[in-house]
């Protein structure tokens, strides 16, 4: 809908798992958070070497083990663990892709994973010094 004088909008939606076409009104709302999807942005590296799966965006090794672990499919997000530091590495010498975009469009990424990437990718740096 469109918003009014004092920035608020009026949400109008129906529960899509009903068998009516019944709408519901929120009125009065400032703020709208739509998680609906995600792509990554990849520009930021697209001239590095860096071997993307084409199914999820992500990293190649970290996207394979995704798929192929128990943590792929319907499984709770919350069982899972972060893979081997060996799921970090790219064909770019000292380039990691850590965080939300290293899962690329899947929406399983926990920030506790995240802070476990970052250990991992500390100790490949420190293996290289």
């Amino acid at each position: 809908n469109v918003s009014d004088s004092n920035g608020t909008v009026n949400l109008l939606f129906r529960d899509v798992q009903s068998d009516t076409d019944e709408m519901n009104v929120i009125e009065d709302v400032s703020t709208v958070i739509a998680n609906v999807g995600f792509r990554p942005d990849s520009s930021i590296y697209q001239e590095l070497q860096v071997h993307q799966c084409y199914a999820s965006e992500g990293p190649m090794n970290l996207a394979a083990v995704l798929m192929s672990s128990s943590s792929a499919g319907s499984v709770d997000c919350l069982a899972q663990v972060a893979p081997g530091k060996e799921t970090m590495i790219n064909p770019e010498p000292s380039f990691y892709i850590v965080g939300m975009k290293s899962y690329g469009r899947s929406s399983k990424f926990l920030l506790t994973i995240g802070h476990e990437q970052v250990k991992h990718v500390m100790e490949l740096l420190k293996e290289d010094i």
